[in-house]
């Protein structure tokens, strides 16, 4: 049994098989159902799976959020000092420093 999408005379569209599609009911192409009964707009709620919004996997992404920390002069000579103490590179103790503030802020 073929199914065809229809239109009837109140503007509603949903598929019917096509030996009881009725007379006042117009047969219209896929396009215009898609268009009617706003599939489209469906799939684009719920792309990632399921009837509810949020549902499914989850978006992996790639970059990470980036912190941004104002650094003082000062700052930047105790990290300069930091690092001839321990004897590491400046970009090693800067990188450790905002390793420990990101730690400790939660």
């Amino acid at each position: 049994m073929k199914l065809v999408y229809i239109k009837d005379n109140e503007g509603f569209a949903r598929k019917k098989p096509i030996n009881k599609v009725l007379e006042n009911e117009i047969i219209i192409t896929e396009e215009e159902y898609k268009k009617i009964t706003g599939y489209e707009i469906m799939l684009e709620l719920t792309k990632r799976g399921g009837k509810r919004e949020g549902s499914g996997r989850k978006k992996l992404y790639i970059c990470r959020k980036k912190a941004t920390f104002d650094l003082d002069e000062t700052d930047i000579i105790s990290l300069k000092e930091y690092a001839k103490k321990h004897k590491i590179s400046k970009n090693k103790a800067i990188s450790e420093a905002i390793h420990y503030l990101t730690r400790n802020e939660a």
